[in-house]
């Protein structure tokens, strides 16, 4: 597998890198890709292009968005702007123009020729953008969860070098993405210069279809999660925490047996409600708290409340693909994590729990509530802190310098 262990050589320096992201920059949860951008604006030229709002959003209004969202998508003032990293760097933002809503549509000449209009929208406007910042030159062009605009956008930028950042399966990741996301995918894998993908799973399943797959993990922002590391250990105290979306992926008959079992234990998710099916089941029990989603800088006082940090992940071909970030930063509060066995997590088979059944997820929560010390939490918390943001820019520009190498060599 092409992985990069090791310390890498150096960080990249004074580049030019188009991200073409399948999200926004903000939010109230945590992005792998908007992590890593921060970290390489320090030392290189950051244009991180927004997933576009479609006219279906405009109309029916998003939740969350400010109207100047709308003001830059319209085109009516600047669509770039400036964000400033507490790493010292400077991103700049890129709001597209409003494209036309085509997940729904069929197969057929209909659908490729408004995906095509999209797309020629999106290039219109990072042209423009890269002529104003002279990002022209030594182009990286990194798209990051976004196959159907890759597709629409590369090699169309002059760019040195053309990388796929998957960090989850197009199949059961969102049922808007998947019904083209497959297909469109096979085909930017082959266009690429490289795929970097976040877990083993992902690795399996791409490598063979693309020249060359890295892999790079989520990591933790230490500095922040850390803010949630209790020293006082308290074993007659039962809180079970869930940091994460309550959706599909949640295996709620192992939940509900905990819940049953566990009657005198709190069970606290905290995180976006995205299957109302689930949050039904949840409902049911007095024993189960849904805070819903919370900005990143809340999580830690609520961190500081857990006795465990949990991950009850059903396993199937979706989840065996997924690398949580929420091992980590339940691992930087020094928490107990316990887990299922959806994928696979033999980088921590010496520090967290893994179960593959009810009984036994609950003989290992018991066991590290009753069990946890001082010394068990701050263990932890030095597992966390060796799988940084800024370690894995390091890799990611470790995994670029080596592709380019191979591309270009002396």
């Amino acid at each position: 597998m092409s992985s990069l262990a090791e310390t890498p050589i150096a960080m990249l320096t004074n580049r030019n890198i188009l991200c073409i992201s399948g999200t926004e920059w903000h939010g109230n949860y945590i992005k792998a890709v908007v992590e890593l951008m921060k970290v390489l604006s320090a030392s290189n030229k950051i244009l991180f292009v927004e997933n576009a709002y479609t006219y279906k959003d405009a109309i029916a209004g998003v939740k969350g968005k400010n109207k100047v969202d709308y003001i830059q998508a319209l085109g009516l003032k600047s669509r770039l702007s400036e964000i400033h990293p507490e790493h010292g760097g400077k991103v700049y933002i890129l709001t597209p123009p409003l494209a036309f809503p085509v997940s729904f549509l069929s197969p057929g000449k209909f659908y490729e020729a408004m995906l095509n209009y999209n797309g020629w929208l999106l290039r219109r406007s990072i042209r423009k953008a890269l002529k104003e910042l002279d990002m022209n030159h030594e182009l990286i062009n990194f798209v990051s969860f976004n196959p159907g605009m890759g597709v629409m956008t590369g090699r169309r930028f002059k760019e040195k070098t053309l990388i796929y950042h998957c960090y989850d399966e197009v199949k059961g990741a969102h049922p808007w993405l998947s019904k083209h996301g497959v297909k469109l995918e096979q085909i930017f894998l082959k266009m690429v210069d490289a795929v970097i993908v976040t877990s083993k799973g992902l690795f399996n399943s791409k490598r063979a279809q693309t020249k060359r797959c890295y892999v790079v993990n989520n990591a933790v922002k230490t500095s922040l999660f850390r803010k949630g590391f209790n020293p006082e250990v308290n074993p007659d105290k039962k809180v079970i925490g869930y940091v994460g979306s309550v959706d599909d992926r949640l295996d709620y008959e192992i939940l509900q047996y905990l819940f049953t079992q566990m009657p005198d234990a709190t069970f606290t998710f905290v995180g976006r409600i995205t299957s109302e099916r689930g949050a039904a089941i949840l409902k049911k029990y007095k024993n189960v708290k849904l805070e819903g989603a919370k900005a990143p800088e809340q999580l830690p006082a609520y961190s500081k409340e857990f006795s465990v940090g949990i991950i009850p992940f059903i396993k199937d071909e979706f989840t065996k693909g997924i690398y949580p970030m929420k091992i980590n930063e339940y691992l930087a509060a020094g928490l107990p994590v316990v887990s299922t066995d959806f994928s696979d997590l033999s980088d921590f088979e010496d520090v967290i729990k893994i179960s593959g059944n009810k009984e036994g997820f609950l003989k290992y929560l018991l066991e590290e509530i009753n069990t946890d010390t001082i010394e068990k939490r701050q263990s932890r918390l030095a597992v966390a802190e060796g799988n940084t943001w800024g370690k894995r820019a390091e890799e990611l520009s470790e995994v670029i310098e080596q592709v380019e190498r191979e591309l270009y060599p002396a």
